[in-house]
């Protein structure tokens, strides 16, 4: 089989009559960036301002009540292959298009591919290509008119908007930690196939007979021809043709888990004799991922296994990494999942808000070992769920599962984000809801069905959170799906309900699958998005304002910070102490549910950004880490330390939920915030197993002064952790010294030298955090601090929460 990329030459043209006059005919072609979204082609023209940065999205919202054209010319020109197919892997989203003026087809789902039979069709030469999008506001709101006609339904009706009709992201028409730029475009390649024969799934399949495993392919194709297997993994090759059924003896696989994420590569060759046809090359593994839902003494679990063993789940949730989803590279994807990983994360959650994320993604969290739970893309509405639109539905599963059922990270297949919840819950005005719950059609019929279609024996919940309390109203009026003792929470009722994060610790969540708390994102943002240092701005002012789209009220956000830490004085003080209060909610949180014997879950939301601004990531949209970021990798780690202050007293708790048994020992010790002395000392040694947990002991701080004492604790192995007795807007810290920075030529390692018990030290180069692999440091006493810098480190910027740090650099040696 031949493939040819369309990418080069294509145009782009406002296509309808409507909207504003832009500077330019609306008969004039533009060159385009393809594959891409026509905001993307719009801002490269210089016809309209990036609408991340400032407060242009805006006045980029006529772009999405258009529609808009683009046309590329290709010449071909006969050849011994049978057959030519073009092939659209993603149009966004009502499209038609053409073929030298004639249409072809049509597309309206930019979930699926397109592929239309051109044999016979094309011309000697050049031939030109057109797809017309229409306007995806517009069409939703017809379709969405001619639906509420047909179901007898009035408005106003809650959460059944138009974007509910137009099966794309939804987050692309706004949310609360992103924009509204709803676009268009071709956001995926397009390329002519020419065939004789080709492949068109290739499905991995294994089971587990005790002593050996079997191991086959089913497989689809087009045309003649006899398939060729040959799967390569570490210690070696296995081969098979076509339906054939083999065994191997089962020491001789590696199966497939977080921490030993073994892959193999599967080769699929069809072939005619000494033809060969078409060639596929698959990710695969041993992976047997289960979800366990028992029953329990705490009400009903919710728990994921691998191969038998039985995993804590460690990660957050992942949302589209751009707003245009065109413009996200497979470089963008992996290292993302590698951060991920470097925090000790063993499971990331596709939210039904966004995307089936790109093969790329997948690949690079098979290889890191990071479980993926996927969400089908529905998310807090109702939805058309007729006869018309399960068809659609079931498409589009099929298309997703088929793509996806491969890769041996793939953990658990989800129906929806919190549908279930807003229709039992009445969400909004409880008079404007529908009379019944529009999408059940899909959640409880098409989408299962799908499932056991196509991937029979991965797990399938109807919706997240899932669960069936016995009790109508459980935990302070959350109700039925999010009951907390039963399947999986969304612990909103802190950040959405009473606000102080010290109420984590009254959740009785079984594996809490979303909860977490909003931060600014690093001043290197805020400077990209304002065109200059930002540092000393007012963090009121409407353009910051304008970046934080959490719904929650500004004061109110900013009082929830205030409740610990000082009043911000500009933009520099909002970054820091935002992050700080961030890093400490979700320590609380996480210790929490890792110290309960109930819970089997963490996944904070969220992991990325979609553009800048304040939201509940911890790292921003330039990839900075948060200080959240870089607690979590202790936080996640398999052995936790957990400090917990009761009155006079600091509970010692350590949890492991690694492998192995462990053994090790912790000092817990009380200093002097000036000067680092050492108040009280004492020693605890421990020994857990697998999957245990335990209070190993108290420390008591009577009688120390409350402003003036921080309790460090320090394994044997060298994991630290920190509480200061008093708030920190409260503690009495000392006046800021200079710090002392070094590294030697040859080396990224740079030393740090602080003369005075420091605590939060945030390290940045021009305002970013992501040149360090350690930061938001602590350290009781005067000493040295080793960290990982790319950059100059002659511009080094460090603050604590005494105050900002002169920095002195030197190429002496310290330490």
């Amino acid at each position: 089989m031949e493939r040819t990329i369309l990418h080069a030459g294509w145009e782009f043209i406002q296509s309808s009559t409507e909207g504003k006059d832009i500077g330019y005919s609306k008969a004039e072609w533009l060159p385009a960036v393809v594959p891409g979204h026509v905001h993307l082609d719009l801002m490269s023209n210089g016809i309209i301002a990036d609408p991340h940065l400032q407060m242009h999205e805006i006045g980029v919202q006529w772009v999405d009540q258009e529609d808009w054209t683009y046309r590329t010319t290709f010449n071909w020109s006969p050849s011994d292959f049978k057959q030519q197919v073009l092939r659209f892997e993603g149009l966004d989203t009502i499209a038609t298009v053409l073929l030298n003026g004639t249409e072809i087809g049509k597309s309206d789902n930019m979930f699926i591919p397109l592929e239309v039979d051109v044999t016979g069709h094309l011309l000697e030469g050049k031939n030109e290509l057109r797809i017309e999008f229409k306007s995806a506001i517009k069409v939703g709101n017809e379709l969405r008119d001619a639906y509420f006609a047909k179901d007898g339904l009035s408005d106003p009706k809650e959460r059944f908007d138009e974007r509910a009709f137009v099966r794309k992201a939804q987050c692309m028409y706004g949310w609360d930690w992103g924009p509204r730029l709803v676009s268009c475009g071709i956001w995926k390649p397009v390329s002519l196939l020419e065939f004789n024969s080709r492949i068109t799934d290739v499905w991995f399949r294994w089971e587990d007979e005790g002593d050996t495993i079997k191991i086959w392919a089913e497989t689809e194709q087009e045309g003649a021809g006899e398939f060729a297997f040959t799967l390569e993994g570490p210690e070696h090759e296995i081969g098979w043709k076509g339906s054939e059924v083999i065994r191997v003896p089962k020491d001789s696989v590696s199966y497939w888990h977080p921490e030993d994420p073994t892959c193999y590569d599967l080769t699929a060759v069809l072939s005619e004799g000494d033809a060969v046809h078409d060639i596929q090359l698959l990710t695969v593994g041993f992976s047997s991922p289960k979800l366990l839902r028992e029953k329990d003494q705490w009400g009903e679990s919710f728990e994921f296994e691998i191969n038998g063993e039985k995993i804590w789940a460690r990660g957050a949730n992942w949302i589209p990494d751009y707003s245009f989803p065109s413009a996200i590279s497979v470089r963008q994807y992996e290292s993302k999942v590698w951060d991920a990983k470097g925090l000790n994360c063993n499971m990331l959650r596709i939210w039904g808000g966004g995307l089936y994320e790109a093969d790329a993604f997948y690949e690079a969290c098979s290889a890191a070992g990071i479980m993926v739970w996927q969400d089908f893309p529905f998310a807090c509405g109702y939805y058309p769920d007729d006869e018309e639109w399960q068809a659609k539905i079931a498409e589009e599963a099929k298309a997703n599962i088929k793509r996806l059922r491969n890769y041996p990270c793939l953990a658990l297949w989800c129906g929806n984000n919190e549908n279930h919840q807003m229709w039992e819950q009445k969400w909004g005005p409880a008079e404007n809801h529908p009379p019944r719950y529009y999408g059940e059609n899909l959640y409880f019929k098409t989408l299962p069905e799908a499932v056991n279609q196509f991937d029979p024996g991965r797990g399938y919940i109807s919706s997240s959170p899932i669960g069936t309390s016995p009790e109508p109203q459980a935990q302070g009026g959350w109700s039925g799906d999010n009951a907390g003792g039963y399947g999986d929470q969304h612990n909103w009722d802190v950040w959405h309900g009473r606000g102080d994060w010290r109420f984590y610790s009254e959740s009785n969540g079984r594996f809490s699958s979303e909860y977490g708390f909003a931060s600014s994102c690093s001043l290197a943002v805020w400077n990209e998005v304002v065109g200059r240092s930002a540092e000393k701005d007012n963090y009121r002012n409407p353009v910051y304002r304008w970046h934080d789209k959490t719904g929650k009220g500004y004061e109110t956000y900013v009082g929830y910070v205030e409740l610990h830490y000082p009043v911000s004085k500009n933009v520099g003080d909002w970054v820091y102490y935002s992050q700080l209060n961030q890093r400490d909610a979700l320590r609380h949180g996480v210790e929490h549910y890792r110290r309960a014997e109930f819970c089997r879950g963490s996944l904070i939301w969220q992991m990325n950004d979609i553009w800048p601004v304040q939201s509940w990531a911890y790292f921003d949209s330039a990839a900075n880490p948060k200080a959240l970021a870089y607690e979590l990798e202790r936080l996640y780690d398999d052995v936790l330390i957990s400090l917990v202050r009761n009155n006079d007293l600091i509970e010692v708790y350590v949890c492991n939920d690694g492998r192995e048994e462990v053994a090790d020992e912790v000092t817990v010790s009380a200093h002097n915030l000036q000067t680092g002395e050492v108040l009280a000392s004492k020693d605890f040694e421990f020994e857990l197993g697998v999957n245990q947990r335990a209070k190993i002991g108290e420390f008591s701080v009577h009688g120390l002064s409350v402003p003036d004492v921080i309790v460090y604790a320090q394994s044997g192995t060298g994991s630290s952790t920190f509480r200061l007795l008093a708030e920190p807007k409260n503690a009495r810290f000392p006046e800021p010294a200079p710090i002392t920075v070094s590294r030697a030529d040859d080396a990224d390692v740079v030393t740090i030298q602080v003369t005075q018990p420091t605590v939060d030290l945030m390290l940045t180069l021009n305002g970013a955090t992501r040149p360090f692999d350690m930061n938001v440091i602590t350290i009781p006493h005067a000493g040295f601090i080793h960290t990982m810098c790319e950059g100059d480190l002659t511009k080094i910027e460090a603050r604590s929460l005494a105050g900002v740090h002169p920095v002195i650099f030197t190429r002496s040696p310290l330490g």
